[in-house]
């Protein structure tokens, strides 16, 4: 079956494990998640204050209505048919933007098709319960108190889980494999190693941090005519780091106590899929945090080997973590020599090669063609797949975090295009914004703020002494982020609010590879209780609930309206 792609859009969560249907609950407003989040940030008021805002926030609530549907009833149907088809399964495509519909089976298949590879193994059990055991003891071992004591271990450990996102750009369309391994038993400790090692990384004088900076080198580089421009690509490096000379080279940098860890970590590969584990057998752990820091460590030492091994030099050479750009004075011929001899240097490094084509060459976001003069030009680069769809202006999304898409492709547009290009992008962005549903008087203002108005320094009198989240409904969350704005103490003190969008940040991945809502919704209960600081019960979700709810209503009962 041939893929389907769409727009992107969210698919209405069907029901799952014994919850009721969505379509059969009653829409409101999530009192208990407002509830939640104001509770935390008064706590640091006065009691007179605090009983001030519980009121307000209580009429505010009492008085609140739902916000409009910005879909159709018919469009609401049709979205939530495919979510429940099991003969489908729906997924965002690896990249471009859009949503691709896969037949379960297809889909099924070509996860297998990947496991198939000698890279992965399968392993009778779960060892999850082992490596938790390992991780503490471990961390025991080799991290001082205070280290260990920063919950380097998950609360709720879960085994990593594999999905595949479709690579619409590429024949055949095939699955890019994905690991989740948030929640798993070494990613916090990945994490905090990841900390320690990011400083050693992007010392050399190839390392690229990043797009806009690669820009400011294009703008000193001048290329001859004879001159080709090339990038290489390293097939699935992340696959195929060598775990025992990545280890080797650590131990050049960092102690015993931590070289313990690492090997540890760098090892810890193994995910389930369906039901089933697999460990990969070779390369660091996908999902890991501490991958990509690891891979640029790395391939550091090993573009060092391989420039110094060859008999021709590239007269440029720059790297972004698997992605290599150069600029090559020897002639086509030596060209492919070089490459030949760059995949000679180790045995499980394989680059491909992409050339320049009419003077021109993509590489990152960023679309580099050569001028008469000998400098470089520099635009924004999508891909032929890319869809120029983006959140849209009528979604129920905190209107900051509309602006922040409409800045962001603004200010890569300023930053990555050069003189000569930069109009065409923005008469490009400005069309792609309105078929995108946001209006003129918004683009004009990201316009604004991205070409005129100055950075302002932040007033650090006016830092706030507490904030709070909750989710955004866009008829009460904004009125209840005034009143505790407006909140004073006495003194310099205030309240402020963070509002953040509550939405389904799940792996997106066919029904039967969630995590548990149970897990999910303890672990989050968790968090909050901790950052509340208070003594409430932890004994199980519904207690959190109830001593909530019952604080307010001992609250309300004083304040009746």
């Amino acid at each position: 079956m041939t893929p389907i792609i769409l727009a992107p859009f969210d698919i209405p969560e069907g029901p799952q494990n014994g919850e009721e249907d969505p379509d059969e609950q009653e829409r409101s407003i999530p009192y208990l998640d407002i509830l939640g989040g104001v509770e935390q940030a008064i706590r640091k008021l006065t009691q007179e204050a605090a009983e001030e805002v519980r009121s307000e926030v209580a009429l505010a609530l009492k008085r609140s209505s739902l916000p409009k549907p910005n879909i159709t009833k018919d469009e609401k149907k049709a979205l939530v048919a495919l979510r429940r088809n099991p003969d489908i399964v729906i997924l965002p495509a690896d990249k471009g933007n859009a949503t691709v519909l896969l037949k379960t089976e297809d889909y099924h298949q070509k996860v297998q098709q990947l496991l198939a590879d000698a890279t992965y193994r399968r392993i009778p059990r779960d060892p999850t319960d082992s490596i938790v055991r390992k991780t503490t003891s471990l961390m025991k071992k080799n991290l001082p108190p205070e280290e260990y004591n920063r919950n380097l271990l998950p609360q709720v450990p879960v085994p990593p889980r594999l999905y595949g996102l479709p690579k619409i750009h590429k024949e055949n369309t095939p699955l890019r494999p994905i690991v989740s391994a948030i929640g798993a038993p070494t990613y916090n400790l990945a994490k905090n190693l990841n900390s320690v090692l990011t400083p050693f990384v992007g010392l050399c004088e190839h390392h690229v941090k990043n797009s806009s900076e690669f820009v400011q080198t294009l703008k000193t580089i001048k290329v001859h005519k004879q001159d080709i421009l090339a990038s290489f690509d390293v097939v699935s490096l992340f696959t195929k780091i060598p775990v025992k000379d990545t280890l080797e080279l650590l131990g050049t940098r960092f102690d015993k106590k931590l070289i313990e860890l690492f090997r540890h970590v760098l090892p810890s590969t193994y995910f389930q899929y369906q039901g089933t584990f697999y460990e990969q057998v070779e390369g660091g752990p996908m999902g890991s945090p501490m991958s990509p820091a690891i891979a640029n460590f790395f391939m550091e030492d090993f573009e060092e080997k391989a420039l110094r091994m060859a008999k021709l030099r590239p007269r440029y050479f720059f790297r972004y973590v698997d992605d290599t750009f150069i600029v090559w004075p020897h002639g086509p011929a030596a060209l492919n020599e070089f490459l030949e001899h760059i995949n000679s240097v180790h045995p499980k490094i394989r680059f491909t090669m992409e050339k320049e084509d009419n003077g021109q060459l993509p590489f990152l976001d960023i679309l580099i063609k050569k001028r008469e003069d000998g400098t470089l030009s520099h635009s924004v680069y999508r891909k032929p797949t890319h869809t120029d769809l983006y959140l849209n202006g009528e979604s129920h999304h905190h209107p900051s975090q509309k602006r922040g898409v409409l800045s962001t492709l603004l200010h890569r547009a300023k930053t990555i295009s050069d003189a000569e290009n930069l109009g065409k992008e923005l008469e490009h962005l400005k069309t792609t914004f309105r078929r995108n549903g946001h209006k003129e008087r918004d683009i004009n203002l990201a316009l604004k703020r991205t070409f005129e108005k100055p950075e302002r320094m932040k007033d650090e009198g006016e830092r706030p002494i507490a904030r709070a989240c909750i989710p955004f409904v866009s008829t009460i969350s904004n009125k209840i982020g005034r009143i505790l704005q407006k909140r004073k103490s006495s003194g310099p003190l205030r309240v402020a609010t963070v509002i953040l969008v509550m939405v389904n940040d799940r792996m997106p991945q066919p029904t039967g590879h969630r995590l548990p809502p149970v897990v999910m919704r303890d672990r989050t209960l968790r968090s909050t209780t901790r950052a509340m600081k208070a003594p409430i019960p932890l004994d199980n979700a519904s207690e959190l609930d109830h001593w909530v709810i019952n604080e307010w209503e001992k609250f309300l009962e004083k304040k009746p309206y």
